[in-house]
């Protein structure tokens, strides 16, 4: 029953976030493919894969084929189109700087998808979008210990992937923010310090998401959602490592995001949106803690590597690995608040499920913060 709830929660969350396409998506689709004059042909077809959604929350998704007429024949292009719901997860959300970032990181050489146009005015649905190739793998889940390309191997595949997957961490860590999204970084959350405007843009979200006055049946189990989030967010302004120079940071470094090959190797990490100048460890920090999350409601599950070897294959590729205290606190907290938030948006009958992933996370935050009651 667990297990069914946790499917449920996982599913109302990502289509909270989702909105149908209409009719007119795929002719507006085609137009403005036509108006790219490196698309290297006439597109004649545009095909919408109707399947569901198993992984996007703050985000929609739109996967296709494109039909092309070239002067030798005809050619097939899969393709993705991401767009802005429109505040409806992240209300301090830019889709343009994530164009950017992929752009630039793919140029790099590093595992991201390649971006391809941006449509900055919103000519197919009204918000800004973007094109990418389709990386070609089995589809992520959020509840990837539930169903995905974790659940497609046997223990020992499930291992290497996971341990892959926080390889992957150390090598973006180790490329430089600067030249990505210079003037987005700069300005995103404010103004300070990198790390105070990071935990300032957080608290927003939460705030925004769990405000102080929610009524009803849930009220006095908001207000301890807020109060111990906000006692941690004291204890990370109190504790900030300043004198660390800004690193590139995914934000949303979990085990749902990243695409495999069919050896187990990652060939995508995925969705940019929160990526901001930071501090790398706490990415680790984030998926680690990720992995716990999607294990507690799951069925058993071998095969996942502990902490220990996630930190020491992440070290090894990056070649440091400091101030681990101050990053394990942010990448919990910073799930803790984005998994609360998700949660909120759940049915009244899947309260237990919200319920008792908080008590998870209240549990882990208490037993780095003090003053915080497990």
């Amino acid at each position: 029953m667990a297990e069914n709830d946790a499917l449920a929660a996982s599913r109302a969350i990502t289509g909270a976030t989702q909105q149908g396409e209409d009719e007119l998506v795929g002719a507006r689709l085609r137009d403005f493919l036509s108006g790219q004059a490196d698309i290297g042909g006439t597109v004649t077809a545009i095909r919408i894969d109707a399947g569901r959604r198993s992984a996007g929350a703050s985000s929609g998704t739109i996967l296709f084929d494109a039909e092309i007429e070239t002067g030798g024949g005809s050619q097939t292009r899969r393709l993705v189109f991401r767009y802005d719901l429109g505040g409806a997860f992240f209300c301090q959300y830019a889709l343009p700087p994530q164009f950017a970032i992929m752009q630039g990181l793919h140029a790099r050489g590093l595992p991201v998808p390649r971006a391809l146009w941006l449509d900055a005015a919103g000519a197919v649905n009204g918000k800004p979008g973007l094109f990418m190739e389709r990386i070609e793998g089995i589809a992520p889940s959020t509840m990837p210990f539930n169903e995905g390309p974790y659940m497609a191997v046997d223990a020992a595949e499930r291992h290497a992937m996971l341990l892959d997957a926080a390889r992957t961490l150390a090598l973006m860590h180790r490329t430089s923010p600067e030249g990505l999204a210079d003037e987005h970084f700069a300005r995103r959350g404010g103004t300070g310090h990198y790390l105070d405007r990071e935990i300032g843009w957080t608290l927003l979200e939460l705030r925004r998401t769990i405000p102080p006055t929610a009524a009803g049946t849930k009220a006095e189990f908001y207000r301890d959602i807020r109060a111990t989030l906000e006692k941690v967010a004291d204890w990370l302004t109190a504790n900030a490592p300043r004198h660390r120079p800004p690193e590139l940071a995914h934000g949303d470094a979990n085990i749902s995001n990243f695409m495999y090959d069919d050896v187990g190797r990652v060939v995508a990490l995925l969705d940019w949106e929160l990526a901001h100048p930071g501090v790398g460890e706490a990415d680790l920090a984030y998926q680690i803690a990720g992995i716990a999350h999607f294990a507690l409601l799951a069925p058993p599950v071998d095969g996942i590597p502990a902490p220990d070897e996630m930190i020491a294959v992440y070290r090894e590729a990056r070649g440091k690995f400091d101030d681990w205290d101050f990053a394990r606190v942010l990448g919990e907290w910073r799930l803790a608040v984005f998994a609360s938030m998700g949660m909120s948006r759940l049915p009244p009958e899947l309260a237990d499920v919200e319920r008792t992933y908080w008590a998870a996370s209240r549990k882990r935050l208490a037993a780095l913060v003090p003053g915080i009651e497990p």
